[in-house]
């Protein structure tokens, strides 16, 4: 990995606060990216831009974006959508890189990347999970576009019937186990990308994933969890979302999502992370 990746320059930065008193987590995309990028979604993403800015300096908020895309995706999909602020932190690949954004690059967190192994071990771990899963009845389709030496393995698993499928996603994350890979499972999402009626099956280094990120990059700000805010649309940020005090999904979540979280905003997108950031730091001010 580069020591550090320049963003692009038509794309400005969040002020970093003097003391950082809250953690924003948010993923990137169909909750603070909507792919349909309709007039009303981009204004209401250029308030939250804006608020962003206002909430940094004003309430100590440090922000970022959590997803399972990699960097380059994320900075394509940023430069043709029109973004206005980069975060102050993005972790990518499922949390398997963490970056800050500072002096105008990504530098990559040190302290995160030093516990983890190198990407060709996990590589050869997650061939393994997909022979012996294959020789069990579990079929699984490798995802194209990810970059070489990546420590997220991803494949697609298509769905049949609920009894099956349950059992199948019980036994993948069972023999994730047995080879000490963490996994992340969650119902694909069409409107970013993803083919219909099937699931990211997603093979990566134990302790990495979005909950992972939320307790690194809390426990590094000195921030309490109960503290932090998230946001998410899929079954894959549950975690990150149980993880903080406020995890909300966004109102235009998947039903899978819905069905397994208990806060889920009347708004969707940009306008849910507004509203939230919003009621909740003027309550945490108030404390």
């Amino acid at each position: 990995m580069p020591p550090s990746v320049p963003p692009s320059a038509d794309i400005g930065a969040l002020p970093v606060p003097r003391r950082v008193r809250t953690v924003v987590f948010s993923d990137f995309d169909e909750t603070y990216l909507a792919h349909a990028g309709t007039p009303g979604q981009v204004r209401s993403r250029r308030q939250l831009e804006a608020y962003l800015v206002e909430a940094s300096e004003r309430h100590g908020m440090l922000f970022g974006w959590v997803t399972g895309s990699s960097l380059d995706s994320v900075m394509r999909k940023a430069e043709a959508h029109g973004l206005g602020s980069l975060p102050h932190f993005l972790a990518c690949s499922l949390g398997t890189e963490l970056y800050t954004v500072q002096d105008g690059s990504f530098r990559p967190d040190r302290g995160w990347q030093r516990g983890l192994p190198d990407g060709a071990h996990i590589a050869a771990l997650a061939e393994r999970a997909v022979r012996e899963l294959r020789r069990r009845g579990v079929p699984l389709v490798p995802q194209p576009d990810r970059p070489p030496g990546t420590k997220v393995i991803s494949h697609y698993y298509y769905a049949q019937d609920a009894e099956r499928d349950t059992r199948h996603l019980a036994l993948i994350r069972r023999v994730a186990g047995v080879l000490s890979l963490g996994v992340s499972l969650s119902r694909c999402s069409p409107a970013a990308g993803d083919p219909e009626n099937c699931y990211d099956v997603d093979f990566l280094p134990p302790g990495c994933g979005k909950r992972g990120i939320v307790e690194y990059v809390c426990r590094a700000h000195g921030v309490d969890s109960a503290d932090a805010f998230a946001f998410g649309d899929s079954g894959n940020d549950l975690e990150m979302l149980a993880a903080v005090g406020r995890g909300v999904l966004v109102g235009n979540c998947t039903e899978e999502a819905r069905r397994r979280h208990p806060h889920v905003s009347a708004w969707s997108h940009t306008d849910a992370i507004l509203f939230e950031l919003r009621r909740g730091l003027r309550v945490c001010e108030s404390e």
